[in-house]
């Protein structure tokens, strides 16, 4: 493991993995005559797309059986209008969690995912950010210059200095004693940066001589369709490189609103859809602003898994739309069936479940010490002239309540001649 490679107790690992797929794309990508970071990033985009197909096809066949059960949920909806207070509450939750139980629906299905694809965006975002530190083909190319600034006081000084004059390298942490920090400043060098380096050093030199020799080879592989350098930061400025920001963007758009958000007649899931809408115009828009500002390499991964995303639901939709949804239906409701028999054969309660009873179960544990607390503060103003008077006057007490037990001790005492 290289010590330019970033991560943590679980990023890092993910990275690592990451990092070995990315590392082995490449390899067989050069096999073939195709060392370039941009199509490498292409292909390793695809598959890590490829790994959440799944769970995209499950979520779509989760949203059709909800729509096709729709009826039966608004029965429901229907059965508890107006009904605002918390056992009924808990009692549609119930009722409609059974519901989507029995036809293979799982209001929590796609959280779980969700979790998952944060650490692996973060891992991406890293190997990404660091192709050298994963790449060993790559990391090759910078090391014979890293060696002969290592070490070199006054090349470590012109680095740093260097480092001042683009915006991309100033956040890059330069250790003058660790070569792979080196590296990574290299790594963040655009194309035209170069020249500009080696004039620091009178274009001479060991240093200079290292650049010449892997300074080709380093800005062929990062070069993309339209001469676009891959480590520049696209900025606002009219270049090529602008192109991938907007198409983060487009494709963003398509992908957000690749499936069209129907009202559901439930006033609090179509507020939540309005919200949702809102996010799907706000969010393509600050991709573009993200890509912006970052290096072209990552702006390229972020527009191709939105545009791999748009293409996937197509496909999933499309499927869909031709299938025999009776047949989908059945099936998962049978599939559902088996499943809830033998869960319940092993005693085991869903997630959802466990969740309820300890609401209901809260419920239910607040209410006898509100009734004691006022039962107690009644029975210390419950005076025996109070009593006799009540009973005198022929109150009815409650049969079992606790004043009609307070009333017949009193009487007890009373004809006992208070003993």
């Amino acid at each position: 493991m290289f010590l330019t490679q970033r991560g943590g107790l679980i990023v890092g690992p993910i990275s690592s993995l990451l990092g070995g797929v990315i590392s082995w794309i490449y390899d067989v990508l050069n096999m073939i005559g195709i060392a370039n970071v941009g199509v490498t990033i292409i292909a390793f985009t695809f598959l890590v797309r490829l790994f959440f197909v799944p769970n995209s096809f499950k979520q779509t066949k989760s949203s059709r059986i909800t729509k096709y059960i729709q009826p039966e949920l608004k029965k429901i909806q229907k059965k508890y209008k107006n009904k605002k207070d918390q056992d009924s509450m808990l009692a549609q939750q119930a009722e409609t969690r059974k519901l989507q139980e029995q036809y293979g629906v799982s209001a929590t299905g796609g959280c779980l995912m969700s979790i998952i694809q944060l650490p692996i965006f973060f891992a991406v975002y890293n190997v990404i950010q660091n192709i050298p530190a994963y790449i060993q083909k790559v990391y090759d190319l910078y090391r014979p210059i890293a060696d002969k600034i290592y070490g070199n006081e006054d090349a470590i000084a012109k680095l740093t200095e260097f480092q001042g004059e683009y915006a991309v390298l100033k956040n890059v942490k330069l250790d003058p004693n660790n070569v792979n920090t080196i590296i990574d400043v290299l790594a963040k060098f655009p194309a035209e940066a170069w020249d500009k380096f080696s004039a620091l050093f009178n274009n001479q030199g060991e240093i200079v001589s290292a650049i010449n020799a892997n300074v080709d080879e380093i800005t062929s592989i990062y070069k993309f369709i339209l001469g676009i350098d891959l480590t520049t930061v696209p900025g606002f400025a009219l270049t090529t490189a602008l192109l991938i920001p907007i198409c983060s963007m487009l494709f963003q758009y398509l992908s957000m609103n690749s499936t069209p958000m129907q009202s559901t007649g439930d006033p609090t899931q179509d507020a939540t859809m309005k919200s949702m809408k809102t996010m799907l115009k706000v969010f393509p828009i600050m991709s573009f602003f993200i890509c912006v500002g970052v290096p072209a390499g990552v702006g390229l991964y972020w527009a191709m898994g939105s545009l791999i995303s748009f293409l996937t639901t197509k496909s999933v939709n499309f499927y869909f739309n031709h299938c025999d949804m009776d047949k989908v239906v059945e099936k998962s409701k049978a599939k559902a069936e088996k499943k809830i028999a033998k869960r319940k054969a092993k005693g085991k309660k869903t997630f959802m479940e466990k969740m309820q009873e300890a609401a209901t179960g809260q419920t239910k544990a607040n209410q006898p010490t509100v009734n004691r607390n006022a039962s107690t503060a009644s029975l210390k103003n419950y005076t025996s002239s109070t009593m006799n008077k009540n009973n005198s006057q022929g109150t009815k007490y409650r049969e079992g309540s606790l004043a009609a037990k307070a009333n017949a001790m009193q009487r007890y005492m009373d004809n006992n001649g208070g003993k």
